[in-house]
């Protein structure tokens, strides 16, 4: 199985409307296209986009983002960021007609159990897994202990050794990744560092994926970025490999 891993496109309420003089339309509208290149030489089965799908949350950033993601003709799961509005996502996704949109947000095939969790909390930049949402994912991952388990969510567990973001990563990280190991959790995705990070605990991968936007300048405390436009392609099949595609 291949996953596209997409993150942090921050769409912004107009299409003229720049994020640190890049424009994130002429990015995301890069990236789609490149998706759709690379489905014509290997399957992709799964699109997974973890989070900041727009800057302020506005209800046309996130229309034009369904309609980006059904002419990819590929199912997806849409997780929300801290810089999303889930009232005005809930209005876009009302009135579109989403064909590949899941709306659990799992995902399964006969190897793998696809999941996210939810790492908002609202009016804040860090993120923070409820004690509830850590009940419920560890019943869930119970529940399919017979599949390989792979958790996607918004927020960096782990440092990745740039300030400007680890000052508001996932303040209750360690108990996520305790949880994991304990339920020997094969993968975690993540987005909102804005830069491509990989780590390996004993049987577990955690990785980061490149923002769509753009991505921060290693070991920064202050706005400094680069333009490059990235994402990641996984492939769950047989060992897992990550290839992070930066342009």
């Amino acid at each position: 199985m291949k996953v596209i891993h997409l993150t942090d496109i921050h769409l912004t309420q107009s299409r003229d409307q720049k994020v640190f003089d890049v424009n994130p339309y002429d990015n995301f509208d890069f990236v789609c296209g490149e998706i759709a290149r690379i489905k014509d030489s290997t399957e992709i089965e799964l699109i997974i986009v973890s989070g900041d799908i727009t800057n302020e949350g506005d209800v046309e950033a996130y229309r034009y983002f369904f309609k980006k993601m059904e002419s990819l003709k590929t199912p997806y799961i849409a997780i929300l960021g801290n810089h999303d509005l889930k009232h005005n996502f809930d209005i876009a996704l009302t009135e579109e007609e989403s064909q590949y949109i899941i709306k659990s947000r799992g995902y399964k095939n006969k190897s793998w159990h696809i999941t996210s969790v939810d790492t908002v909390v609202e009016g804040e930049d860090f993120g923070f897994i409820s004690d509830n949402n850590l009940a419920e994912l560890a019943r869930e991952m119970a529940e399919n202990s017979h599949f390989n388990t792979a958790i996607f969510m918004h927020h960096h567990a782990i440092p990745v050794g740039t300030p400007i973001v680890d000052n508001c990563m996932l303040n209750n990280g360690k108990d996520l990744l305790d949880l994991c190991e304990k339920h020997q959790v094969k993968f975690i995705g993540s987005g909102h560092a804005h830069t491509a990070r990989i780590w390996h605990h004993n049987t577990m991968t955690t990785c980061v994926a490149p923002a769509v936007v753009f991505q921060w300048l290693p070991a920064i405390d202050s706005v400094k970025i680069s333009k490059g436009v990235g994402f990641n392609l996984i492939d769950f099949s047989g060992d897992l490999s990550i290839t992070s595609c930066i342009y």
